[in-house]
């Protein structure tokens, strides 16, 4: 909302697409129009005639079928479209092929992603570092005294969550052993209805960080929000050995990187078995010297919204 805040106090005309109102019944500022789409061939369309100066999404793989690029005459009139980071895990492996290819920039995190999508972008797409605007202003583990009893189960969408919800009784019984009360949060894109879930586990239904500082323990997978939750509370992080969601095989440019994803199980927390959940006590669960190191070289800049915002400008500069 940062973002989009700073538009509207600068007198920019703001236009936010979905296809469902993240505000829900909240008030928010007249200046704003909320364009909801009912599904997606009125979204496809609707992107195929859109004009304006600069298109922000967090969704990959513009300018294909399921998400076009503006076909508007004159070509001046079509946007220039830009990539926001909703996570801090590696732009490879957990990314289907050409997820990044057709956007015009790229606004990354880390110097650590802009070094893993350089070999993943057109020629003509540019690539600047601004931090994470979701935890812009936050330092380090600055929520690190605010928990309680609970413990946050948090998979990514694929095959990991359907193992993980098929043994959400074992790792129910893990937290309840620990003296903690397991909560259960699906990724945005999961169906949790398909999950068929006993219908004592708790859901939390949040998609930000607002709440995230108020568990005691994360348990998650590969999942990106293991980072954020690291990064907000220092506390270290349970990560379950399933299945890892893999999009597309690496190209041999990316065989020797390190990715984040896999580099952060052994160093902000600990990689046990389901099964071993039984004998495993979680407070021995620790995160490694180099832990906090590791989490601050993926946040270019504290103040991301204002290294974001001076790049804009000088973007809006330039088409004019």
């Amino acid at each position: 909302m940062n973002l989009i805040e700073y538009f509207l106090s600068n007198n920019f005309s703001v236009k936010l697409l979905c296809l469902e109102n993240p505000f829900q019944d909240k008030i928010i500022d007249s200046r704003l129009e909320i364009v909801e789409l009912q599904n997606n061939i009125e979204k496809i369309n609707y992107l195929k005639n859109l004009t304006g100066s600069l298109f922000f999404t967090t969704t990959p793989s513009i300018g294909t079928s399921i998400f076009p690029k503006s076909q508007i005459k004159p070509s001046s009139m079509i946007p220039k479209y830009i990539y926001l980071f909703h996570s801090l895990v590696s732009p490879n492996e957990m990314y289907v092929k050409n997820s990044f290819k057709n956007f015009d920039f790229i606004f990354s995190p880390s110097k650590t992603i802009s070094e893993q999508i350089k070999n993943l972008v057109s020629n003509n797409t540019k690539i600047y570092e601004t931090g994470y605007l979701l935890l812009d202003e936050i330092d380090v583990f600055k929520f690190n005294d605010r928990k309680r009893n609970k413990v946050l189960l948090a998979p990514t969408w694929g095959d990991g969550v359907k193992e993980i919800s098929k043994n959400i009784n074992k790792i129910n019984e893990f937290a309840i052993k620990n003296e903690l009360k397991l909560v259960f949060r699906p990724h945005p894109m999961t169906d949790i209805k398909s999950l068929k879930l006993n219908s004592e586990i708790i859901i939390d239904s949040n998609k930000d960080l607002s709440n995230l500082e108020t568990y005691t323990n994360l348990i998650t997978d590969f999942s990106g929000i293991a980072l954020e939750f690291f990064y907000l509370t220092g506390r270290p992080v349970l990560f379950l050995d399933v299945t890892k969601k893999i999009k597309r095989k690496l190209k041999k440019k990316e065989k020797d990187l390190n990715l984040i994803e896999n580099d952060m199980r052994n160093i902000i927390g600990k990689v046990t078995k389901i099964d071993d959940l039984t004998n495993f006590d979680i407070s021995t669960l620790y995160a490694e010297e180099e832990s906090r190191k590791f989490i601050e070289s993926l946040n270019y800049s504290k103040s991301s919204l204002n290294q974001t915002v001076d790049i804009i400008n000088k973007l809006i500069k330039q088409k004019q």
